[in-house]
């Protein structure tokens, strides 16, 4: 039995580099998809998602990572970085996924002086 991932955000930087490399591991069944094919904000979209896949792990890639236009539009932001990844969770934990949450830079402010820890938040 093959091992099944979805990936999300498949178009930005992290998600881009998955599927690149993606082909080196051919015993897994990995499904990409980028924003205008499953919006994690949309609870409709992420229940037709596992109610016609068997899913093992989703790999979440998908944020809203521009910083500037974040801070025009702060609801968007919040509504993919928070309230998508939510619902992600959520859908994952209904569905014995395991959900694997990757984010690159932005997190913390960068002001400390010793490696940041999940605390830190």
């Amino acid at each position: 039995m093959s091992t099944n991932i979805v990936v999300t955000g498949s178009s930005g930087q992290l998600g881009s580099c998955l599927h690149s490399i993606a082909e080196n591991y051919k015993d897994l069944n990995i499904e990409f998809f980028n924003s205008s094919e499953l919006d994690i904000t949309s609870e409709e979209q992420l229940n037709n998602l596992f109610a016609n896949t068997s899913i093992d792990y989703v790999i979440n890639c998908a944020a809203y990572t521009n910083v500037e236009q974040a801070e025009k539009e702060p609801e968007k932001a919040y509504q993919v970085n928070t309230e998508g990844v939510r619902l992600l969770a959520e859908s994952c934990k209904e569905n014995d996924a395991v959900l694997i949450h990757i984010s690159t830079d932005y997190v913390f402010d960068g002001s400390k002086s010793t490696p940041y820890t999940e605390e830190d938040i």
